[in-house]
């Protein structure tokens, strides 16, 4: 029986779309192009993620790849990013219905440590029993030692667990560790209707 509920976070609990974060600090839409794909590029946020980037360096950085009309920008970019990624929609119900039915949830995220004194903007955090973010732990998905890490410091059994995420690899070291998994398509409705029918909410 399932006992626990594991929750990514960008792409399920949150829309994530570097773009149109970038447009809410520029008025113009090659700006926010460049801004978002340069001041969110991957190689930046990958070592947010596994937590070997300190943020005044990657300011430096990413400076050097901006034109300077930008450069304060990608300052307020750095620091309220979070806060500007809107909620999936229907996905705070789902959590809250998940909870009542009585399920542990934990979020399992490869996410910038400040997610831990940012949670706050994310609502459907409030109803979370722990958070794994691999900024703080310094490994991220799908590295099995992150699996590894929630399984043992919460003391879980796998086939007790089901893990929600968009990414496939991701979902594919979960099912090989004895997670059960579910790859989440943006689709709310079929997610709540799954979790209906596995007696989860």
């Amino acid at each position: 029986m399932i006992k626990n509920v594991i929750f990514d976070c960008g792409q399920v609990l949150i829309r994530y779309n570097e773009v149109e974060i970038a447009s809410n600090y520029t008025d113009n839409a090659s700006d926010a192009e460049i801004l978002g794909k340069v001041g969110m590029s991957r190689k930046y946020w990958e070592k947010f993620d596994r937590g070997t980037l300190l943020e005044e360096d990657y300011l430096k950085q990413v400076k050097q790849e901006l034109p300077e009309h930008l450069h304060s920008a990608v300052e307020k970019l750095s620091e309220e990013w979070v806060m500007r990624c809107p909620a999936m929609p229907g996905m705070e119900e789902i959590v809250y219905d998940v909870k009542k039915a009585g399920k542990k949830l934990y979020l399992l995220s490869n996410f910038n440590k400040r997610l831990r004194y940012e949670q706050h903007y994310i609502p459907a955090l409030k109803y979370f029993d722990a958070l794994v973010i691999s900024g703080e732990i310094k490994v991220a998905k799908p590295d099995k030692e992150i699996y590894e890490y929630l399984l043992s410091t919460y003391q879980l059994n796998p086939d007790e667990c089901i893990f929600i995420d968009d990414n496939p690899a991701n979902i594919a070291m979960a099912e090989s560790l004895g997670i059960h998994g579910y790859l989440f398509d943006f689709d709310v409705t079929k997610l709540r209707e799954y979790l209906k029918t596995e007696n989860l909410i």
